[in-house]
């Protein structure tokens, strides 16, 4: 049916060839390899800040902050692989955007 990598242009709605694939037949697995597609690379940024204040002899109070995806990078997830399915070939998830959390802990 032809290269499911090329002749198109890649995009989330279309993330490889769709026309490249057809549903086998009821009762047979079909000759396409296992992992021959990939989806989209994630990457992300974890960055944090961490601050000791003593307060008394035995007394300290712990300052944290903490951002995870720092560049705010959109992941997205995988295609969807079932032909005959409204999602096939297209990307409708994506990782958490950039999560920012403070915290205090006190420690004695």
């Amino acid at each position: 049916m032809g290269d499911p990598l090329s002749g198109f242009t890649r995009s989330r709605e279309q993330w490889f060839n769709t026309a490249a694939f057809v549903q086998p037949v009821q009762g047979t697995f079909g000759n396409s390899g296992h992992n021959i597609l990939g989806g989209p690379t994630s990457a992300t940024v974890s960055f944090s800040v961490f601050r000791t204040i003593s307060l008394k002899e035995r007394a300290r109070l712990q300052f944290r902050s903490e951002f995870f995806n720092l560049l705010n990078r959109a992941n997205f997830g995988e295609p969807g692989s079932t032909v005959r399915n409204t999602n096939y070939g297209v990307i409708t998830s994506a990782a958490d955007a950039r999560i920012i959390q403070f915290a205090l802990k006190l420690q004695f």
